[in-house]
């Protein structure tokens, strides 16, 4: 019984995330997290640049995307890799080229103005977490990558079949950060925290590239479990949720990382 009231609870959610988009808490979560690893020192910086929690930033370039006037910067959110899963694009566009521009001005803010450091620290803030979305990285000969339709089974057979529509992008985007849609960023970091912690070290080491390629790896595992035109049991959807946390958990500490 509890599994199955379980699999209609992870289904609600997936036809929620469908209708209502939750993607601000996957990075309100992702910054609060590297909040909490920064020194003193670089708490301080921060601060003195944003005037508030990194948290209450995350969602900039959210608000970025809605102008008509800026509609490259919906490019920003992507990052493609080549056929062997190596970052070397330099499209000006491309997620990384982006952030690694912007890491640049916080570097050498000294000669750029607070407005420009404030966008640039933002931008950093959101694109860090954007290259460890699964449904974010593209690679080159993989089309699936670019997004597809899938079918999700609720595992009942008879009259209580049913398999729904969903997609690659908003699965990874939406489902898994809509069930804890009743948590803050800060609790649903420690939740996060809890079990990744131990692997801080390990995960925070690396440049974008390097950390864009290392998402590129999960998401050639996750096309293993799911794959365009699949009818997939809701049992291996909710496994998928390891990845996705610890997804989550890298681009914390590699965002607190690189503003240390």
């Amino acid at each position: 019984m509890m599994k199955k009231i379980i699999a209609v609870l992870f289904a609600l959610a997936m036809v929620t995330s469908e209708a209502y988009a939750f993607k601000s808490l996957g990075h309100q979560t992702i910054a609060a997290l590297a909040q909490r690893h920064l020194t003193e020192q670089a708490k301080g910086e921060v601060q003195a640049i944003l005037k508030s929690d990194m948290y209450k930033h995350s969602m900039w370039l959210f608000t970025l995307r809605s102008r008509t006037d800026l509609a490259y910067v919906q490019e920003w959110q992507f990052t493609t890799l080549n056929a062997e899963g190596k970052s070397v694009t330099t499209d000006a566009n491309d997620g990384v080229v982006v952030l690694e521009k912007n890491i640049e001005v916080l570097r050498k803010r000294a000669a750029h103005t607070p407005a420009e450091v404030k966008d640039a620290l933002r931008t950093v803030i959101h694109l860090v977490g954007d290259i460890h979305c699964i449904s974010h990285i593209h690679i080159d000969g993989l089309e699936a990558t670019k997004g597809f339709q899938f079918m999700h089974w609720n595992e009942l057979e008879g009259k209580r079949y049913k398999a729904w529509k969903s997609q690659w992008y908003s699965f990874w985007n939406n489902a898994f950060c809509n069930r804890h849609s009743f948590f803050s960023p800060q609790y649903y970091g420690d939740d996060i925290d809890i079990y990744a912690n131990a692997k801080k070290a390990e995960y925070e080491k690396g440049t974008p590239r390097f950390w864009a390629e290392n998402t590129g790896e999960d998401v050639v595992r996750a096309l293993v479990a799911i794959s365009p035109g699949a009818v997939v049991p809701t049992q291996i959807l909710q496994l998928q949720e390891f990845n996705h946390s610890k997804c989550m958990a890298k681009a914390s500490y590699r965002l607190a990382a690189l503003l240390n």
